[in-house]
């Protein structure tokens, strides 16, 4: 296995265009991409370089790290570009080559799921060998955390959520902005607020379905895994006319929750058709006596 590593890795430096495609890249169901260069180095040179051919399956916003070892000195940059997008970064020592360390290097964008090439290069080099273990992506949130309103509603919009899965997404078109193809039953999407005004919440979902694509069945659990947890809620997706004809429909009431930091989380629970919904946002109303 390692020869093959090595030979794939030195094809990977020689002809970048030969590769296969997804070689070296695996993708979890929480949406991680990870792309792995065993025994692979990077040095000063520009031709010396790791790449990797891969269709995305979904576009968004993603936190990218690498795993290296650097036994020089600090000081190597390094960048990661996906497509047209980029990110840059300066390697500290790791005193060994036999120890890690992990680099957060930003946030890129992936802009859309044709197929691209993720490539490692170090455009200053001090001094030593730089060995790349892993390049991952990771789904980050493409807006800002939410922020409880001064009526105590906390608006939790389509494009605040992180999406854990490999196919659902954000939508950023002006008659979407929406989180659409949910078309898994492992894809969720998670958002984290914080209340400054504690109390119980009427949970309102905006929710568009097609024509007869109705009846998928939906988990909303706020503070999930937490040890006062609430007890999730359930409802049953109505056929709207279009995926994007949004109606707002209470689903439930959680709380009492207290002030600080919560999450909530979606995931279909079970997909009657082709797609379960778009949800283009979730709002918490404070409960009227």
């Amino acid at each position: 296995m390692l020869r093959v590593a090595l030979l794939f890795l030195f094809l990977s430096i020689l002809f970048p265009q030969r590769l296969p495609a997804a070689e070296g890249v695996r993708q979890d169901d929480d949406g991680r991409i990870v792309f792995t260069a065993d025994d692979s180095r990077i040095v000063g040179d520009e031709t010396n370089q790791c790449r990797w051919d891969y269709k995305p399956t979904r576009w968004g916003m993603y936190d990218v790290s690498l795993t290296y070892t650097n036994a020089g000195p600090a000081g190597s940059e390094v960048e990661i570009a996906f497509g047209a997008a980029k990110v840059a970064g300066t390697l500290a020592t790791t005193g060994s080559p036999d120890r890690d360390a992990t680099l957060a290097m930003g946030r890129l964008y992936v802009a859309d799921t044709k197929p691209q090439s993720l490539v490692v290069r170090c455009p200053r080099h001090v001094d030593g060998a730089v060995q790349v273990k892993t390049v991952t992506l990771s789904p980050a949130c493409e807006g800002q955390p939410p922020t409880q309103a001064e009526d105590g509603v906390v608006t939790l919009h389509g494009r605040d959520a992180t999406v854990q899965g490999t196919v659902l997404r954000y939508e950023p078109a002006e008659k979407k902005q929406t989180l659409g193809y949910w078309t898994r039953p492992t894809d969720a999407a998670i958002w984290s607020f914080t209340l400054t005004q504690p109390g119980e919440f009427d949970v309102e979902v905006l929710q568009g379905c097609g024509p007869e694509q109705g009846g998928s069945v939906m988990t909303v659990a706020v503070d999930a895994g937490q040890p006062a947890v609430q007890k999730p809620l359930e409802f049953t997706v109505e056929a709207t006319g279009g995926f994007q004809d949004f109606r707002a429909r209470i689903i439930g009431r959680v709380g009492p929750l207290a002030a600080g930091p919560h999450t909530l989380r979606i995931v279909p629970k079970q997909i009657a058709k082709q797609a379960a919904c778009d949800i283009r946002q979730v709002r918490l109303v404070p409960a009227k006596p």
